[in-house]
């Protein structure tokens, strides 16, 4: 048959077509072949793209080369920074005789470049943070003024009320890559106002040394989240030289970042074409967002780590072992709230200290669904990312309970969490029925985890934000499979 050729106005009217339809065609959410013949008469050949896989050397020289040297290239301004930064914090020496630089001077230095980093990355976007941050400083004094133990009700109520604001008041695609930002700083403002209310906090930060602390070069941008009492240790470096292992350090965390970008932005594309089953094509989806996870947890070491923070200290033994992120635990995971304890540590950390050990008092799950709460809440108005951790929050109580009478029943090491050594049980780690039980455990959680995160693709709503309908459409997809199952082994908790 001879090929259709279109000339002039014989071609299609795209604006014929249903919007919400192409939206979702372009999506990849539905299969349309019409629109696959129109979109060809158009010279867009839709149904040939990422069918066929390229050559290594193709893959090379249009992806795995220009995403790692783009990445560099972006990255290691805010690198030199940090490392900058570090330096003029060398010569102060507070606690020592011959202290060079004032406190103040210091936090000021850090504000500075923390602004210089933001304005980098955000441009004008980065007035919207400093506002926060006034404002937070406000409520801090005012309520310390009034009373000091409701700092961290009053702080918590007025971010809340804050997140809300801007996320119809800013323009969407501004907001949405400020949100990492935004969150790193709503955790440290939350942080320093529930240490000042339960007294592990005693003195009251001054206003350059609260600016500093929120603005730390090494933090501002990808986090990770660290104390306040972590931070003021930039006022003696003179503690944490810039050593072997301190090098080594922030070099491996650099280099572990390039490669989780290019799996993420090549690789796994690469491996899995769009023409695979659908689970390995969900599969791929959600193992390409967990390795841009993966990359912004190690780019986040490499920075906190230049610019002088992430040690820990053994007597006079000075270990640069900060982690954001374990992904061995998350790509092979003994369970889903193994993989929600290493998915960002000094998260966990924060919601474990300000609002699981707060909520404990109502029940292990009320606590558990306040904390996953809590971090919805802190992402922002984003039903995706709200479905996601609730979905988490449900998931990880069923699994917890369920492998906890798992464990009663057969007397085995089967809990979510892995038993402590010399645990009561009969039937040990090594045991092959017990082996056998973590690993289904691990498969089903890998499966959870593709399930979940099928949805975070690159599709063009990425830079806004996910909507409703995106999300239930993808799980709507998969017949809701997963959400189901956890139904189900609920109900048989229930039964046994």
């Amino acid at each position: 048959m001879e090929e259709d050729v279109y000339y002039g106005d014989e071609l299609p009217d795209l604006g014929d077509i249903d919007e919400d339809m192409l939206r979702a065609y372009l999506d990849g959410d539905v299969a349309n072949p019409e629109l696959d013949e129109l979109l060809k008469a158009y010279g867009h050949d839709t149904a040939g793209e990422a069918l066929s896989r390229v050559s290594v050397h193709e893959l090379w020289e249009n992806c795995l080369s220009p995403t790692f040297f783009q990445t560099l290239e972006n990255v290691l301004p805010l690198m030199l920074l940090c490392f900058v930064f570090k330096l003029i914090c060398s010569f102060s020496k507070t606690g020592s005789d011959d202290q060079d630089i004032p406190p103040w001077l210091m936090h000021m230095s850090s504000l500075m470049f923390g602004l210089l980093a933001l304005h980098m990355f955000f441009q004008r976007g980065l007035l919207y943070l400093l506002f926060c941050c006034a404002l937070s400083y406000f409520v801090l004094v005012l309520t310390n003024w009034r009373n000091r133990d409701y700092c961290g009700i009053s702080m918590a109520l007025f971010v809340i009320t804050y997140l809300v604001a801007c996320e119809f008041l800013i323009q969407k695609t501004v907001w949405h890559s400020l949100r990492g930002a935004q969150i790193i700083l709503s955790m440290k403002v939350i942080g320093v106002a529930f240490d000042l209310s339960c007294g592990s906090m005693v003195e009251f930060p001054s206003v350059f040394a609260y600016f500093g602390y929120n603005f730390c070069v090494g933090t501002v941008i990808f986090g990770p989240w660290i104390s306040f009492s972590e931070y003021r240790h930039i006022l003696a470096q003179h503690r944490r030289p810039m050593k072997v292992m301190w090098f080594v350090k922030a070099v491996c965390s650099t280099l572990l970042a390039l490669l989780c970008v290019v799996c993420s932005t090549c690789l796994v594309h690469w491996l899995i074409l769009d023409n695979s089953f659908k689970w390995a094509v969900s599969f791929r989806d959600a193992q390409s967002f967990r390795f841009s996870h993966y990359f912004i947890g190690f780019l986040s070491e490499a920075t906190v780590v230049l610019c002088g923070l992430g040690a820990t200290h053994t007597n006079d033994d000075v270990k640069w072992d900060i982690k954001v992120s374990r992904p061995l635990s998350i790509e092979l995971p003994r369970s889903l709230v193994e993989v929600v304890t290493n998915w960002n540590i000094p998260m966990h950390h924060w919601l474990k200290t300000y609002v699981f050990k707060s909520a404990r008092p109502l029940g292990n799950f009320a606590a558990i669904f306040l904390t996953y709460i809590a971090s919805a809440v802190l992402h922002g108005l984003n039903f995706q990312i709200a479905a996601v951790l609730l979905s988490l929050g449900v998931y990880t109580y069923v699994e917890y309970v369920f492998r906890n009478k798992l464990s009663v029943i057969f007397d085995a090491c089967v809990q979510a969490r892995r038993c402590r050594e010399g645990c009561e049980h009969t039937y040990k780690q090594g045991h092959p029925y017990v082996v056998c039980a973590n690993l289904v455990f691990g498969v089903l959680a890998v499966f959870h985890l593709a399930y979940l995160g099928l949805m975070f693709d690159s599709s063009a709503s990425e830079t806004t934000g996910y909507n409703m309908a995106h999300t239930l459409q993808k799980w709507a997809a998969f017949s809701y499979l997963s959400h189901w199952l956890v139904v189900g082994t609920f109900l048989f908790y229930l039964m046994i």
